[in-house]
């Protein structure tokens, strides 16, 4: 299995428990299953009776992007668990972007081959906001401290993930950062191309590179979706720099798109094409972000800053919410709701601001999702035919978020 096939695995997450723990178990695999919409390989529920459980540990890690381990002085105290880590180990470190989260139940010490991870105290009861949070930056934020997703000059950057497009696609890589640009991608575990999801993300990109694999047996002997990607770049009007694999052979339409490399030393001069592209870089159409509207008073400064830094941290697009804006207030909230790329409205209490803030963006065609804490209910009349995400507690609250919000998650490195 290629590496780069980690962010397409069907699960994202291998869920590994001592039998004792089953109880916190269950609760966990229902809050991420459940609530956040995660696809969790969890024993009870994934491994069928009588089947062998060691073979099936193996494919099952090997079918995630992610091995959650819960820690607990039983659990510790069982060799099974530890043998579960040494699998989930052996495979991170064929596949780096896999990755181990420890979750502790209790104040166990966590054992010898645990103490280089960092771990996540959640306990025995019921999940707070600060654990949801943390789970699920784990699984999805990046391993390095992102760039600010809302400064840089944003970069839209297509490149293979095959081990032989490796080479080059890195070398473009290192020439465009160096040159001060931020790269933006489609993110990898997106299910499939969509021409209005990357249009957004160009949207807030002031040029587009992209590196053209070589695909032998493909129509155009490299990848359709970077050929669709260059296409769509130029008709926005985007900056281009395309360097194409010494074996593609491009069709002849393509050769007529903005600003493909044919030289055949262009790879030793990609550092000055860069610098090119970053002084042709022009201002983005639109700055991307979400916006989350709710009612200031209710849930705390504390939960809201979970709830915009998680959603923030999983999807790469800054997460705004009025309470930070500046200048003229109500009409600066006005525009920002206006120009999102998705609204996050919580409902609860009814509140008549939240409301506004809704009925803005409804004017303004912005996407809209709609929260609401407590039993399920119809809305008020005119927002009956929007979805309601309901929520129970703090916990489900940044879950649900996250789970609206996935579909826009975006790559960004600087």
């Amino acid at each position: 299995m290629a590496e780069a096939a980690i962010g397409q695995r069907p699960h994202h997450a291998f869920l590994s428990h001592a039998h004792v723990n089953r109880v916190q178990a269950d609760n966990l695999y229902d809050f991420l299953w459940r609530v956040a919409g995660i696809p969790v390989w969890y024993d009870a529920v994934k491994l069928p009776p009588g089947a062998p459980f060691a073979r099936d540990l193996y494919k099952a890690i090997e079918n995630s992007r992610a091995a959650i381990i819960l820690l607990s002085q039983e659990s510790v105290a069982s060799g099974w668990v530890e043998e579960e880590h040494h699998a989930a180990q052996n495979h991170r470190t064929k596949y780096k972007d896999f990755r181990v989260i420890p979750l502790r139940l209790d104040d166990a010490a966590p054992p010898d081959f645990l103490t280089n991870l960092s771990n996540i105290e959640i306990g025995k009861g019921e999940l707070d906001a600060a654990a949801a949070a943390q789970i699920l930056r784990a699984l999805y934020a990046p391993p390095d401290i992102p760039p600010d997703p809302a400064i840089g000059k944003h970069t839209y950057f297509s490149r293979g993930w095959h081990a032989p497009d490796a080479e080059l696609a890195d070398a473009m890589s290192k020439a465009l950062t160096s040159a001060r640009l931020t790269l933006v991608r489609d993110a990898e575990d997106q299910p499939a191309w969509d021409d209005k999801r990357v249009a957004r993300i160009m949207d807030g990109c002031g040029a587009f590179a992209a590196v053209l694999p070589h695909r032998r047996g493909a129509p155009a002997t490299t990848s359709s979706y970077i050929l669709r990607e260059w296409r769509l770049a130029a008709e926005l009007g985007l900056p281009c720099l395309v360097v194409p694999h010494p074996e593609v052979t491009l069709p002849a339409e393509t050769l007529e798109l903005p600003g493909l490399l044919t030289s055949g030393d262009a790879v030793r001069q990609l550092a000055d094409y860069a610098v090119n592209l970053a002084e042709e870089w022009q201002t983005p159409r639109r700055a991307p972000y979400i916006f989350y509207s709710t009612d200031f008073g209710a849930g705390g400064r504390g939960l809201r800053t979970e709830v915009v830094e998680t959603v923030q941290a999983v999807t790469g697009l800054p997460c705004l919410i009025g309470e930070y804006l500046r200048g003229s207030v109500q009409e600066e909230i006005l525009h920002t709701v206006a120009n999102a790329s998705l609204v996050l409205a919580d409902i609860t209490g009814d509140s008549p601001n939240v409301y506004i803030e809704v009925g803005a963006a409804r004017a303004a065609g912005v996407p809209l999702a709609l929260l609401r804490r407590g039993p399920t209910g119809r809305p008020v009349f005119m927002l009956r035919d929007q979805q309601v995400y309901d929520y129970a507690n703090d916990a489900e609250l940044v879950a649900r978020a996250v789970r609206i919000a996935y579909p826009a998650r975006r790559t960004l490195e600087a």
